[in-house]
């Protein structure tokens, strides 16, 4: 089953809007503002995921084509990239390479057909130190101003291709993440752009 690794939000200014994220939700960054050719990113630490905020000049190898908002959902592959795509194409899915740099790879998933764009990303480096920081700054924060705590599920306004729903994620008609709270309660994150909703609810 592929884990989701991060979750994309395009916007105007991505440092701005994952300062306000960050400052609002008492959140570390997952990593700096990286300036690139391509696109302008930085990413959040929401403990066992990540929010990744970000401003494409190339998507995915694609030229003039940016949307806003909630708009990618990265699946972390371990395998080499030739048994990852035997996989996908195993399952009946079309994909192609996307950007391919010395950190990693991506793989759209159904370009084009399905929104938010679903790809795998492939890291070209041990990322146990990284993964090991995130979570120490994570525990350091206690979850934020928010408890926030485990990652439940995503919930996305659009239904996902056979061979890559997940029990973590189901079809709702906002797009929302639902965090459990260190005292038990859910944390549900919605309207995922650089203003995010946040509700605060017991789970049923």
């Amino acid at each position: 089953m592929l884990e989701i690794d991060h979750l994309m939000v395009e916007v105007r200014d991505p440092l701005e809007a994952a300062s306000n994220v960050s400052e609002r939700l008492g959140l570390p960054y997952a990593w700096p503002l990286m300036e690139k050719e391509e696109y302008t990113s930085i990413g959040v630490n929401f403990g066992d995921i990540n929010i990744e905020f970000i401003n494409f000049r190339v998507r995915f190898g694609v030229k003039n084509k940016q949307f806003t908002g909630f708009s990618g959902i990265a699946f972390k592959t371990e395998s080499n990239l030739d048994e990852a795509t035997d996989r996908l194409r195993a399952s009946g899915l079309n994909y192609r390479l996307g950007e391919t740099c010395e950190a990693h790879t991506t793989v759209p998933i159904e370009d084009g057909q399905v929104f938010p764009t679903l790809f795998l990303v492939k890291y070209h480096f041990d990322t146990s130190g990284w993964t090991q920081r995130l979570q120490s700054e994570f525990t350091e924060c206690h979850g934020g101003k928010f408890n926030i705590g485990c990652f439940k599920s995503l919930k996305v306004n659009t239904e996902l291709p056979f061979g890559l729903k997940g029990e973590k994620i189901a079809y709702g008609d906002r797009n929302q993440i639902v965090f459990e709270s260190s005292n038990g309660e859910g944390v549900v994150i919605s309207d995922l752009t650089e203003n995010l909703d946040i509700v605060i609810a017991p789970f049923k």
